[in-house]
């Protein structure tokens, strides 16, 4: 999910923006040796991939070459240029439904909560994520659900969370909850793509797209996935978020058992919410801290962000049948239970949406597209001025990106364009940063000490201050 907004943003158009293509075997490899490779696996399906996906150093995933002599299939990468772009895919999927360019395609644009049941209590908002995916799961519509499950922390570095399948509602249930961190579909992808079973598949808006991907190469059928939920998404972490996270709260990385990103805390707004966690040598015993007691609780900072989330431009998830965020809106905020904003695209699935406001299930209101925009507006800011100003500055450098549907354009404030290049550096060096401490026996208060020159001067610039400047550029030559 994403995080509060704090200012407008700029629309885009339909036409996706001018930028050459590059073809040829070697796109994967740029889009890994760019940094723009989200880890999603698509490029690991089938018996002749020539591609794998494993976790970095720096806490993301990442593919990586294990067959030299073949390209693979460069159209599934969800970053590549050789597919079609979100706005094309959502042509295709929803050709009779009118297009926002914020929003892309749109049937019924709400926002609301889960009314019954302990949906709202136990998931992420409003529980309306894991209360469709329960209803398509009970109605035979879908065999098994494809999303994040969490995995115990074993103190040896393995990941607390991972992709896994749901065939039953309490395992359905158990995986409910924001996910702030790094995961992979290579492991499912297998198992969806080998038999006759029917996937619902929920994820970021990238990995819906790499879903999409995968069938316009035919390696998934639509049969196979046929409904998708897209989470409305701010950007990824590496796991050192969790782990940052948790350190402050007195617990290192090899103690650590179980974390909670999306703690609910009793009559506050939605967004002041607290991150839980349990130890190894005491599991039972929940350690809860508010997020604004917390380092690194500031979305907009980008600590611990993955670099390739920096070149996206889809923040609702345009590729999905459903897309499922934060109602960071009035009144909605202002209850600590949480709720839902909603845009729905698929015919069958809006129908159940419908049918659970008739009977009560829901507690859903009817809002515009721009309303939805409005709940999101610092990621699109981020995601369109923002991004036209990172390919700007690639190109002037000479370096390969991505194309996007925003054309490279600096930002036409002097003001902004600091605030988008801190937040860049912020992105492709805080987890290389904690990489090179922890690595070397070092703390991550010898982390913060490092990064604290660089935070206070993006906090001096988002107060306009022209020290911020200086203390940037000699920042950022280290």
């Amino acid at each position: 999910m994403t995080s509060p907004p704090t200012s407008d943003h700029p629309r885009r158009a339909e036409t996706p923006g001018a930028h050459d293509t590059v073809i040829g075997p070697s796109q994967i490899d740029r889009v890994v040796a760019g940094g723009f490779c989200i880890g999603c696996g698509a490029c690991t399906l089938g018996r002749n991939a020539a591609f794998d996906v494993g976790m970095t150093r720096e806490g993301h995933y990442v593919a990586a070459r294990i067959r030299p002599d073949g390209p693979g299939d460069e159209a599934v990468c969800p970053m590549s240029d050789l597919g079609r772009d979100e706005t094309a895919i959502g042509a295709s999927l929803y050709p009779d439904l009118p297009f926002d360019p914020e929003i892309g395609r749109h049937r019924a644009t709400l926002a609301g909560h889960v009314a019954e049941g302990r949906y709202r209590a136990e998931g992420a908002a409003g529980g309306l994520v894991t209360w469709l995916a329960q209803t398509l799961l009970e109605r035979g519509m879908v065999d098994a659900v494809a999303h994040i499950h969490a995995v115990p922390g074993d103190g040896a570095g393995g990941p607390l969370f991972q992709f896994a399948l749901s065939r039953d509602v309490d395992t359905l249930r158990a995986g409910a909850k924001s996910r702030y961190y790094p995961v992979t579909m290579a492991e499912v992808l297998p198992l969806i793509a080998g038999g006759t079973d029917r996937f619902l598949v929920i994820g970021v808006p990238c990995f819906i797209k790499a879903i999409r991907q995968l069938q316009d190469a035919g390696r998934i059928s639509h049969e196979q996935v046929p409904f998708t939920i897209g989470l409305v998404c701010g950007h990824l972490k590496s796991r050192f978020f969790a782990e940052y996270l948790a350190w402050q709260g007195g617990t290192g990385a090899d103690r650590l058992h179980a974390v909670n990103f999306r703690h609910k805390l009793e009559g506050r707004q939605a967004s002041s919410y607290g991150f839980a966690h349990r130890r190894r040598d005491a599991p039972d015993d929940e350690v809860v801290r508010p997020m604004s007691t917390l380092a690194g609780r500031d979305w907009g900072e980008g600590q611990f962000k993955n670099p390739a989330c920096e070149c996206c431009d889809d923040v609702v998830g345009e590729c999905a049948d459903i897309s499922v965020g934060d109602a960071w809106l009035s009144p909605y905020v202002g209850d600590w239970r949480g709720s839902n904003v909603v845009v729905t695209r698929n015919a069958e699935i809006d129908a159940i949406v419908a049918e659970g406001r008739r009977d009560g299930a829901l507690e859903m209101d009817d809002v515009t597209p721009e309303q939805v925009a409005l709940s999101q507006s610092s990621g699109l800011r981020h995601r369109r001025e923002g991004l036209a100003h990172r390919l700007a500055r690639l190109d002037t450098k000479g370096h390969w990106h991505p194309r996007k549907r925003v054309a490279p354009r600096l930002a036409d404030e002097r003001s902004r364009r600091l605030i988008y290049d801190m937040r860049y550096w912020i992105a492709r060096n805080s987890s290389r940063v904690a990489a090179d401490i922890l690595g070397r026996g070092g703390t991550f208060e010898a982390y913060r000490r490092r990064m604290r020159p660089v935070m206070l001067a993006l906090k001096i610039a988002t107060s306009g201050k022209r020290i911020a400047l200086q203390r940037m550029r000699r920042l950022t030559r280290r």
